[in-house]
């Protein structure tokens, strides 16, 4: 197989010899057909002139022989170049400049502007009439072509030569840009076998690439790197946190259950002991399913699959899930208000949104709203967009952590240690597979996490709808 190298000067070859054929073909016919109806046109002038001469010449010098005659046809076939003869209205010859002076009148002569003119025998011809004092006469001038076929023929056996010259430049120069950039292209693949070879962790020579296509090729391959590391990064840090937090509960299981095993193997069991060692076996496999989904969540975000888009009632899913969240509020001893002004349609996936939002009551439960407080909803739409927002009155959380906690396994110390800070980051990755987003805002006190989406506004839907109010059991 030709290499590279080869292929770039076989190019240069081949698109110099097009040029070449394209302008022998285009350059020489024409060359030839302008420089005959150049010397054409030369005649014509030369026989007007002649004319015109005649006009005003004594009669005596028009009769055949007659010295004037003789000399006006000898001066005009000198400037011809040719041969120039006269004839009188019967067409019987009256002067001549020499031997090779035509002895008649041609005929089927071409005309234009009373001059007639014809190509033949490779020499050109013009014939133009006068009328005289000596009654009409015809002058005809012939010149031979040969010198300007002679000129063509210089040019057709020039090109060649030039062509071989361009050939020859076109191959050298074929294989010094061949050469470079084939150089550059080698350090390039050299730098892509050893990423595949001996790792990600040393970046690309881009200097190296130059700055036109195969430096951004080499900016390209960097940026993927790069990315590639970073993914790298991040899944090491999430199999290392994973492998830790599952290390826990797993243990605290594992324990409890030799603790009942042993406690129900004894002569005596501890019923209400087995029973307390049971119910911390439930917790700890209750908490490991929850990281389990969490991690399937993940999963589905990493895999980037796809999520329906359809109206989701925001305001009617927010009451559901308050009312699912009411026995955790009563437990704590907090008051679940939904405040909503009639429907807030939104796009997106249904389910998505649902588990979006039990993040957010999940979170202000657990973390943020203290006992004896409230803990509000509020669902609005301005016609773009629409929100469901969780606001507690908690501890808050410090400004520095506001981004850090949409990182996975990420939790802010001020709002306890409890979970796997694993549900912001799902939260906000769901959102925005639906172009919407999850944010937090400060309240003072507390802090009020917000779900925006696309709005979307049936035809059929209410607006500005007096304000709707859930209230949970304190």
């Amino acid at each position: 197989m030709l290499g590279l190298r080869v292929k770039l000067a076989l190019a240069f070859v081949a698109t110099s010899a097009i040029t070449l054929a394209v302008s022998v073909g285009t350059l020489v016919p024409p060359l030839e057909h302008r420089l005959e109806q150049d010397r054409v046109r030369d005649l014509r002038e030369l026989a007007r002139t002649a004319g015109l001469a005649l006009t005003r010449m004594p009669a005596g010098d028009l009769r055949t022989g007659a010295v004037g005659s003789r000399r006006m046809v000898h001066r005009l076939a000198s400037r011809v170049g040719g041969d120039v003869a006269l004839f009188d209205e019967s067409g019987a010859p009256v002067a001549a400049s020499g031997p090779t002076a035509p002895r008649t009148v041609p005929v089927a002569m071409t005309e234009d502007d009373g001059v007639h003119q014809r190509l033949s025998d490779g020499a050109a011809v013009v014939v133009a009439s006068a009328a005289t004092r000596a009654g009409e006469r015809t002058i005809v001038l012939r010149r031979s072509l040969d010198d300007e076929h002679a000129a063509v023929a210089v040019v057709e056996s020039a090109l060649p030569v030039a062509g071989g010259v361009g050939l020859l430049v076109a191959a050298a120069l074929g294989a010094l840009l061949g050469y470079g950039l084939l150089r550059r292209l080698e350090g390039l693949r050299r730098e892509a076998r050893r990423l595949g070879e001996d790792g990600i962790e040393q970046p690309v020579d881009v200097a190296a690439a130059g700055r036109d296509e195969v430096g951004e090729l080499a900016v390209a391959l960097e940026s993927m790197r790069t990315r590639l590391q970073a993914q790298e990064q991040g899944r090491q840090a999430f199999l290392s946190t994973a492998s830790h937090e599952l290390r826990t509960p797993v243990a605290s299981l594992l324990g409890a259950a030799e603790l009942l095993e042993e406690e129900l193997a004894s002569p005596h069991p501890n019923l209400d002991a087995a029973a307390l060692r049971a119910e911390s076996v439930a917790r700890q496999a209750q908490r490991l399913s929850t990281l389990a989904d969490d991690l399937l969540g993940l999963g589905r975000l990493d895999a980037a699959i796809p999520v329906k888009v359809e109206p989701v009632d925001l305001a009617e899913l927010a009451h559901t899930i308050a009312q699912e969240a009411e026995p955790s509020a009563h437990a704590g001893n907090v008051v679940l208000q939904v405040e909503s002004y009639g429907s807030a349609w939104a796009l997106g996936d249904h389910l998505a949104v649902a588990r979006i939002i039990r993040v957010l009551l999940d979170n202000a439960l657990r973390h943020g709203a203290p006992p004896d407080t409230a803990l509000t909803v509020t669902v609005t739409t301005d016609g773009e967009t629409a929100a469901v927002a969780v606001r507690d009155t908690g501890t808050g959380i410090p400004e520095a952590d506001a981004e850090r906690i949409f990182g996975r396994f990420e939790r802010a110390a001020a709002r306890g240690a409890h979970g796997f800070g694993l549900g912001l980051p799902i939260a906000r990755g769901l959102a925005r597979r639906m172009n919407g987003d999850v944010t937090l805002h400060p309240a003072h006190p507390g802090a009020r996490f917000t779900l925006t989406l696309p709005a979307y506004t049936p035809a059929d839907t209410p607006h500005h709808s007096p304000p709707v109010t859930a209230d949970g059991p304190a």
